[in-house]
């Protein structure tokens, strides 16, 4: 019984940012609403008035963030792979390192002008984590969510 308490009491340690180390895949997705209008297949932005011989509305559009972030089990993680779609969702830029700090199950990763709020679980035998949930520090749902999945 001794063993079996152990080991579960060890499964809900608290964390610090040892707790994430290594290679992770990430994704984060979030919404664009642009006033405007279609003509000819082609979307035309409008900002103020719509042009009279049309008619405007605005239109939701996906913008995503993918790539590669190694993270040092030390505060420091450096994006390594960066690709956005739809003018992403205003992250990171390949290269960049970013700050991170974790306390319990909670992290935050920024710079001076950016950033993000971190979720930790699903944690291997070493105590790091494998899946990470994260949203924008904005708390605006529609400028990103995502995860990161440990390699």
């Amino acid at each position: 019984m001794a063993t079996v308490l152990a080991v579960a009491s060890a499964s809900f340690a608290a964390t610090s940012v040892a707790s994430l180390k290594g290679v992770y895949r990430f994704q984060i997705a979030g919404v664009s609403n642009q006033n405007g209008y279609y003509s000819g297949g082609t979307w035309y932005p409008v900002t103020g008035t719509c042009v009279s011989s049309q008619h405007c509305f605005v239109q939701a559009f996906l913008r995503f963030t993918y790539g590669t972030v190694v993270f040092d089990g030390a505060g420091h993680a450096t994006f390594v792979s960066v690709t956005s779609v739809n003018g992403g969702s205003g992250g990171p830029r390949e290269g960049a390192v970013w700050a991170y700090s974790v306390s319990d199950f909670d992290g935050a990763m920024s710079t001076a002008t950016k950033g993000v709020y971190l979720r930790l679980g699903s944690f291997n035998s070493a105590g790091v984590a494998t899946v990470v949930a994260i949203r924008t520090a904005d708390d605006n749902p529609d400028k990103g969510v995502g995860v990161a999945a440990l390699q």
